[in-house]
């Protein structure tokens, strides 16, 4: 005789095992006593968790009621969650997703927020964290005087408004994302401000290299640009600048100094430092020359166009002879007289304008030769 009622009870004892770890199913309320997982296409009225060792990944799906306790926790990733309620010293993290109203009720419970969108966060007796995230509603209600609430970042400004709510927290998270929080019932009277100071050192950027003309004399005036240096804990920067002249050396601080050189190539080293280390050295090079130099480089630039253009021509004076022999010998293959005629005209036509252009650059190239001369005469033997 087989004993159903035995049987009966594994398999009922079977499907609640498989339902608390991995509600594949929707439904109207669901228990997990084991690690579990909620994903997109889920759906639940409330969700409870339980156990010391239960952990609860909610990466998806809608939530009415998220409710931990017993030391129990909770990770949204994602997912629309409407009240997420924290009790008996468990702990939810949350680093996404919609979660409308975090609730703390038990001392020793714990919210952890590194990100996700929040509408407004009612702290009990427990504590809250937060350190990126956005809260776009009413902001923050701290109802218990034992309440913690913890906000991690820089760039703090509180701005009282005594007329509507406790005020307003503005500033930045670790990853420079701005923030602002409201507070509620003398809320911000239990928040303790943790300011981030990054470990990184600053960077430095000593800007493009540059080529000064030397005006006056031999020596130019430069402008060196550090501007674009940075600091990831956003502090204040010293710019400190430094370069070598006939083994002198030379220093400059701030962003933009202005500094005089005489002409020829200088290296110049940027270090920047935040008050708490110095950043890797930048370098930039600072190339200035003479007028006579620049003349030179002009001058220069005009006879390689000179030489370009009598490689045009020359190349347009073969295809005009080309052209010529076809009408010559009347041998035109399934080209009509008049297009080969056409063609040859235009080819004359620009040839007369590379001519032209030649003789500009010719007499371009005369003039600054005769000004090199002035500026830089000849050595009498």
């Amino acid at each position: 005789m087989e004993n159903r009622t035995g049987t009966t009870f594994l398999i009922v004892w079977a499907i609640a095992i498989c339902v608390t770890l991995s509600p594949a199913a929707n439904g109207a309320y669901i228990s997990f006593s084991r690690d579990g997982v909620i994903q997109d296409g889920d759906s639940y009225d409330g969700v409870y968790v339980y156990g010391n060792n239960t952990t609860v990944q909610v990466k998806g799906g809608n939530i009415g009621k998220l409710l931990s306790y017993d030391r129990s926790t909770v990770n949204v990733s994602g997912g629309h969650v409407t009240s997420a309620q924290s009790y008996e010293q468990s702990t939810i993290n949350i680093s996404g997703g919609i979660v409308n109203v975090p609730r703390i009720w038990d001392a020793g419970s714990t919210i952890n927020v590194t990100g996700g969108t929040f509408w407004n966060v009612e702290v009990g007796s427990g504590e809250f964290n937060m350190s990126g995230g956005q809260i776009t509603g009413m902001g923050i209600f701290a109802s218990e005087s034992d309440s913690v609430v913890n906000i991690y970042g820089y760039g703090f400004v509180y701005y009282p408004m005594p007329d509507k709510n406790d005020g307003r927290l503005t500033g930045f998270w670790y990853d420079g994302i701005p923030f602002s929080i409201e507070f509620r019932s003398d809320a911000y009277q239990l928040v303790t401000l943790h300011e981030i100071f990054l470990d990184s050192a600053p960077i430095a950027n000593a800007g493009e290299d540059q080529t000064v003309l030397a005006e006056t004399g031999a020596m130019a005036e430069v402008t060196l640009d550090g501007s674009a240096s940075r600091d990831p804990g956003v502090n204040g920067l010293v710019y400190k600048w430094t370069w070598t002249i006939s083994a002198e050396t030379y220093k400059a601080q701030g962003s933009n100094p202005m500094i005089m050189l005489p002409s020829g190539q200088h290296i110049i080293e940027l270090i920047v430092n935040d008050g708490q280390a110095d950043s890797q050295s930048d370098y930039v090079l600072i190339d200035v020359i003479t007028l006579a130099e620049q003349i030179e480089k002009v001058r220069d630039e005009k006879l390689r166009l000179l030489d370009q253009i009598d490689i045009m021509l020359a190349k347009e004076q073969q295809v005009n002879d080309a052209l010529g022999k076809l009408l010559a010998d009347g041998d035109y293959v399934a080209l009509a007289h008049k297009d080969i005629v056409t063609v040859r005209q235009a080819i004359h036509d620009s040839m007369q304008h590379q001519e032209l252009a030649k003789l500009d650059l010719e007499r371009s190239i005369e003039i600054l030769q005769d000004a090199l001369t002035y500026i830089e005469p000849p050595v009498e033997p």
